[in-house]
């Protein structure tokens, strides 16, 4: 991870919201920050590698946040089940399923994922976007994002100060 600090954001925004509503979990370093989707991990590390070009010309840090179209239960069979029956977030917001990298399975495999991301330097954090997005689903997998995701998170990242915030943009 080359001692870069890991961020991980959560979009907890809905189609029937009047403002995007975002938790947002990062060191207390505050460089600029910049939100991309890529269709998988390959073509996300390029746009990293060229927005982090473009930033150091200009003389400013900036870190990468790939969005992750989420859903997590305690088991992978329940998660495939229910996002395969909810709302998916991707075609509310018009993209389609082959424009952002989705993961469904569990919590332990999810922060494994972020991990992965970081460490292979494809981006330096997530944005996590609950693929179910109204209802009490999407409310248990947040909940599972913050009680267990995130937690393994902190743990496997080194020992420095960080900042919990909630922006209303």
């Amino acid at each position: 991870m080359n001692g870069a600090q890991l961020t991980v954001a959560v979009d907890l925004s809905t189609p029937d919201a009047p403002v995007d509503s975002t938790i947002v979990v990062r060191s207390l370093d505050d460089p600029h920050t910049v939100r991309i989707t890529a269709p998988n991990l390959r073509e996300a590390q390029k746009k990293r590698a060229y927005i982090r070009a473009a930033g150091d010309t200009s003389g400013g840090r900036v870190d990468v946040l790939l969005d992750v179209v989420v859903h997590i239960a305690p088991d992978a069979r329940t998660a495939r089940s229910e996002a395969g029956t909810g709302q998916r977030r991707p075609s509310e917001t018009g993209m389609t399923d082959g424009d952002t990298v989705v993961y469904v399975g569990t919590p332990s495999g999810l922060a494994s994922l972020i991990l992965d991301i970081r460490a292979a330097d494809i981006a330096d954090g997530v944005t996590v976007v609950p693929a179910v997005t109204e209802g009490n689903v999407r409310d248990a997998c947040v909940q599972l994002l913050l009680d267990e995701v995130l937690p393994i998170l902190e743990a496997r990242r080194p020992v420095q100060e960080s900042a919990v915030r909630q922006d209303v943009h």
